[in-house]
């Protein structure tokens, strides 16, 4: 019975943590409805709160529409004739944009629940054991650092928040000083997380490893790196054998190579659990979803299909195009054939679509439970690569090539003898497609290089229903093109974030 209370409990107190300043109010002080020491139900460690909630929900609207719209389509991966992201697809993003102010708010509800949890924790380190102690630190710490990871590389100096009840309008804080403090909660995190999850699903200190490592490589730190990564590289992580697996099937959820993912939860009854991509890439009129959803939005460019190799497994996972067939989505049907004429760029997305409800009782209108990876194995490889490559035109260094051979043999592409820089970045492109990658890929590279690279994509479409006629159109991004504008309706909230950026007291 005593055990029965508890998980009680935890259902009670699992509900009540998503309260945590998920307003729009997300910069004021803490809300009213924040936890104390004494609402937790003796046995139930604060950790067991954080593990639930932080990998979800306030991550939501960051999820449902952002990252895909400034990872993938702002940077030319994607197509749209949805209005909604139209300033994302002709890469001009105003800050009024509604897209771009959901993000922002999500992410700061990440470090806000972040640091009422901390908060939380420190009430009670008295009675925790100093390793749950630790260990709920250093989950909130590594929350919080992805979400100013996110922040920072899109728009620049953003506030500081390190604890809960900060001032109510803080100003922004010198770039140099959020990476600083990015690195310092990973570093806390990879010093007190456990080499294996207590839960399957939850981070270890070689994810902390992994988003540290990319950290540093955003920063061409290229030898910290390279360090970071070499030491991950052969240790619990693999590469699964079916690519497609990672992102269509909630069954492989945490496989081998996931190393830190949103864990989404589809309810019927409940909004902001779930993971909403399917029901914006599933092609119109193709039922697939067996429901209202199923809308199209996002297109591959033709930019991203060109950028396959020929026999490139990876294609039809990520792509469909004409003839392609799919005996896994509408089995009740005898499986799905797709048609270009679905899609005005001649193909659609694969990826997150993991089929109906009718079909799988983890599927409802807009709603599934499949994970949404932030990094995975793969990753790790090619960040290594990059590293050893360190900037230069290309290299024949064996890690390098090893690491990067090993991610196109599951392609089942041919090994390289060289490593060019143009090589392992398309191979990035197409490795990570509509996961929010290819943004931050090319602002690596610097505003030069991408300009020209962004400037030569191809990001038209086709008029006419054989999809030959093609309406071309390519961007040429300007001076300010990596660096997205602050909301309006934060500047409104707290107007000295017009203000120049200040350096972070540390101390």
């Amino acid at each position: 019975m005593k055990k029965l209370f508890k998980l009680f409990m935890m259902g009670m107190l699992i509900p009540l943590l998503s309260l945590f300043s998920c307003s729009d109010d997300f910069l004021d002080a803490p809300s009213e409805n924040q936890l104390t020491p004494a609402d937790l139900p003796e046995g139930v460690t604060a950790f067991d709160g954080i593990a639930e909630s932080l990998y979800f929900k306030p991550w939501f609207t960051f999820n449902d529409k952002f990252l895909i719209a400034v990872g993938d389509m702002y940077a030319g991966n994607a197509f749209t004739f949805d209005g909604a992201y139209a300033q994302f697809k002709d890469a001009q993003v105003t800050s009024q944009n509604p897209i771009l102010t959901e993000g922002y708010v999500s992410l700061f509800s990440v470090i806000d629940q972040s640091n009422n949890l901390m908060s939380l924790v420190e009430d009670r380190k008295s009675e925790l054991p100093e390793a749950s102690y630790k260990n709920a630190i250093a989950i909130s710490r590594f929350m919080r650092a992805n979400a100013y990871f996110y922040l920072v590389r899109t728009f620049g100096a953003v506030p500081i928040i390190n604890k809960a009840g900060s001032a109510a309008q803080p100003k922004r804080n010198l770039v140099a000083d959020v990476y600083k403090f990015i690195k310092q909660d990973l570093e806390y995190a990879v010093a007190n997380l456990p080499e294996r999850g207590a839960k399957k699903g939850y981070v270890t200190k070689y994810a902390a490893m992994g988003i540290l490592a990319k950290v540093h490589l955003t920063l061409n730190e290229y030898g910290e790196c390279a360090a970071l990564t070499q030491k991950i590289i052969g240790n619990q992580y693999i590469l699964i054998q079916e690519y497609g697996n990672l992102f269509s099937s909630p069954e492989n959820n945490n496989s081998a190579e996931s190393m830190f993912a949103l864990q989404w939860k589809a309810i019927a009854t409940e909004w902001g659990t779930q993971n909403t991509n399917q029901a914006y890439i599933v092609p119109g009129g193709t039922g697939i979803t067996g429901g209202g959803d199923g809308w199209g939005v996002y297109l591959p460019s033709i930019s991203l299909q060109n950028g396959f190799e020929p026999k490139d497994t990876r294609k039809k996972s990520t792509i469909m195009t004409d003839g392609d067939f799919y005996p896994e989505l509408l089995k009740n049907q005898g499986g799905f054939t797709y048609k270009k004429i679905y899609s005005s760029t001649a193909a659609n997305f694969r990826k997150y679509i993991v089929g109906s409800a009718a079909e799988r009782n983890d599927v409802f209108f807009m709603r599934t439970s499949q994970n949404t990876i932030i990094l995975r194995y793969s990753d790790i490889l090619l960040m290594n690569s990059e590293a050893i490559l360190a900037g230069a035109p290309s290299t024949t260094s064996a890690s390098a090539l090893s690491s990067f051979n090993e991610v196109r043999a599951r392609a089942g592409l041919p090994a390289k003898t060289v490593l060019t820089r143009d090589e392992l970045f398309n191979e990035r492109r197409i490795e990570f497609a509509l996961e929010g990658q290819y943004f931050f890929d090319l602002k690596r590279r610097g505003l030069s290089e991408a300009t020209a690279i962004i400037s030569q994509q191809e990001v038209g479409f086709y008029s006419d229903d054989a999809r030959t006629d093609l309406i071309s159109r390519k961007i040429t991004p300007g001076s300010n093109y990596f660096e997205l504008p602050l909301p309006q309706s934060a500047i409104d909230t707290n107007p000295s974030l017009l203000e120049p950026p200040v350096p972070f007291n540390f101390n």
